[in-house]
């Protein structure tokens, strides 16, 4: 996947759910990528008790390297009134093959159930699209149950040709949403559902 123009989207708080806040959607600059590290931490907090030994401090260095450093790699944020409350990234290209993939999803506890996971998701999949590849992949754990639901809810279905344990007994689901199916809308339950039950769903 070539590397694309970035693209600055903007929502008023009636079409977010947010009250009057104004969200925008955009690549986050260099500058914004250690306050990007901290939402993602914060977003995944909650799970750190549940881990298995001796994986949870590996996995947040991993979360650091990969926003700051990973190469082919497009880090995509949403500001609620100027502050960064959500952040995604999609890579060019997954590390167990050659589809693109969207991880570490996060949005800080306080700024969830109200879709901004859904437009981050939105903006990676048509980003995938434009460049003319007909899947995108992503990962998550049985931890993330309601992510897990919600991914499910969205398109994706399992992909087990890219799963994998980062330590014995911990197995980190695949996902792929194939991008050339007909597109349908999404029902007003599975829209109410998306406003009123989503956790923050999270892409590893």
């Amino acid at each position: 996947m070539g590397r694309l123009t970035n693209k600055t989207a903007l929502v008023t708080g009636g079409s977010s759910g947010i009250g009057s806040s104004k969200l925008e959607i955009r690549d986050a600059r260099e500058a914004e990528l250690p306050a990007m590290v901290n939402v993602t931490k914060a977003s995944y907090g909650e799970f750190q008790e549940s881990s298995p030994s001796g994986f949870w401090d590996v996995y947040m260095t991993n979360v650091e390297e990969a926003i700051m450093r990973a190469s082919d790699t497009e880090r995509i944020a949403a500001f609620l009134d100027g502050q960064l409350v959500a952040s995604v990234l999609l890579c060019h290209k997954s590390f167990k093959g050659d589809d693109p993939e969207i991880r570490l999803l996060a949005v800080l506890p306080d700024f969830r159930k109200h879709g901004i996971a859904r437009q981050l998701m939105d903006e990676c999949e048509r980003r995938v699209g434009r460049t003319g590849k007909a899947r995108v992949v992503l990962h998550t754990t049985h931890l993330m149950s309601t992510a897990r639901r919600w991914y499910e809810r969205s398109g994706y279905f399992r992909f087990e040709a890219i799963d994998f344990s980062p330590v014995p007994g911990f197995l980190v689901m695949g996902f792929a949403k194939d991008l050339k199916a007909k597109k349908h809308r999404r029902s007003f339950l599975e829209n109410r559902y998306d406003r009123h039950h989503h956790q923050g769903a999270r892409a590893l």
